[in-house]
């Protein structure tokens, strides 16, 4: 049988978001992935996509095919690998790491849908690929709660 896979080519609009959420849930749904991982697959999607889109390019740079994700289903085990031709950011480590002792009136913005994002994945990895910033991750399908 061969291996489950989906790409889905977006352009650094933020109206893609629905679309991407839409096929990644069918993706989901036909390959029965466990909710609570369907649900932080759709979360980690829109967070890292939502990043591209907002601080990715210049206002008004709308790129047809800015955004790239691929899945792999392999077992239990989900690769996501999200590339775009924004200017080059590594969320992993230049995100701001957020304050998450703190209150929320206390915490400063930003940071923490990457740091939620590098919780929920069992692997991340950033690399910069020519002009393409390609982030891979993994999602175990059947990780303890």
């Amino acid at each position: 049988m061969p291996t489950p896979t989906m790409t889905i080519t977006a352009a650094n609009r933020a109206e893609e978001l629905d679309r991407i959420a839409a096929e990644i849930g069918g993706f989901a749904e036909a390959h029965d992935l466990p909710m609570r991982s369907a649900m932080h697959l759709d979360m980690s999607v829109e967070e890292i996509v939502s990043n591209v889109i907002k601080y990715g390019f210049d206002t008004g740079d709308i790129r047809e095919d800015a955004i790239e994700i691929a899945l792999t289903l392999d077992g239990d085990r989900l690769a996501i690998r999200i590339a775009d031709s924004g200017r080059p950011f590594d969320p992993l480590t230049d995100a701001p790491e957020p304050d998450i002792g703190a209150s929320v009136e206390d915490r400063a913005i930003g940071g923490l849908g990457v740091h939620i994002v590098k919780t929920v994945m069992a692997e991340t990895r950033y690399t910069r690929d020519g002009d393409r910033n390609v982030l891979d991750m993994v999602l175990a399908l059947n990780a303890p709660a």
